[in-house]
């Protein structure tokens, strides 16, 4: 399933089941089955007390049961560092950019012995130092995170969009006023253009672009250029 494809059935789907569904069809295509959604607080301490942020999983169940035994959702490094990491990361970036402690080591060596490999977390900042994150692992261990985050962003910023949605469970309130300027930014944002390129395009310079694109970002209360462009896609505000 394309990500153009997601995009438009989730934006259909009925229920929150269905569409994690989609999402498990659409991750699966890539080599990753085996996913978790959750909601982060934001970025905290070392020594804060983290909860288990998962909302929806299908994690292998032992593995569920043992993390929460043995206490690890206070100790997982995707849980306590996916607030500073800016976009999509695979986990073992984590290993490399941050001195794990002893535990949190343990913790991803015994997430990999129970199948989930090749991970990679979607980081989702939002409104008020929110944070949600969509995370994807192979239990066979072919995905490729790093040639796929630019895809499974996409998926993630989306699954988060239409399930916010529909958690609402009512009429979602009137799109944001967007200027054709901005919407015309967005569009090839979509299609993979650099700001310079977009300004090429356009015939202005790459400042005013990322001014216009800041614009649109801040008014679809997004943090980055991908969920912004999903937020136009869903409310139909521009097509691609």
């Amino acid at each position: 399933m394309r990500v153009s494809e997601f995009i438009e059935r989730s934006n259909k789907a009925g229920s929150a089941a269905e569409l994690f569904s989609l999402l498990v069809g659409a991750a699966g295509a890539l080599g990753y089955d085996r996913l978790a959604y959750g909601v982060l607080s934001g970025a905290l301490p070392p020594q804060a007390e983290v909860r288990a942020p998962a909302v929806v999983l299908n994690y292998p169940g032992d593995w569920v049961d043992y993390y929460f035994a043995q206490g690890f959702q206070a100790l997982d490094p995707v849980v306590r560092y996916t607030p500073l990491m800016p976009a999509a990361y695979p986990w073992r970036a984590l290993e490399r950019r941050f001195a794990l402690g002893r535990e949190e080591v343990r913790v991803m060596q015994e997430a990999r012995e129970a199948g989930l490999r090749a991970g990679i977390s979607v980081p989702l900042h939002g409104p008020w130092g929110t944070v949600k994150v969509v995370s994807f692992a192979s239990s066979s261990g072919l995905g490729q995170p790093e040639r796929q985050a630019g895809e499974l962003q996409a998926l993630g910023a989306q699954f988060s969009v239409a399930y916010t949605a529909l958690e609402r469970a009512g009429p979602e309130l009137p799109p944001p006023q967007l200027s054709q300027r901005e919407k015309d930014c967005l569009c090839w944002a979509a299609r993979g253009k650099s700001s310079w390129d977009i300004g090429m395009i356009l015939g202005i310079s790459e400042f005013t672009v990322n001014f216009h694109l800041k614009k649109a970002m801040r008014k679809l209360e997004t943090s980055s250029r991908v969920l912004a462009v999903v937020k136009a896609i869903r409310y139909g505000l521009i097509h691609v």
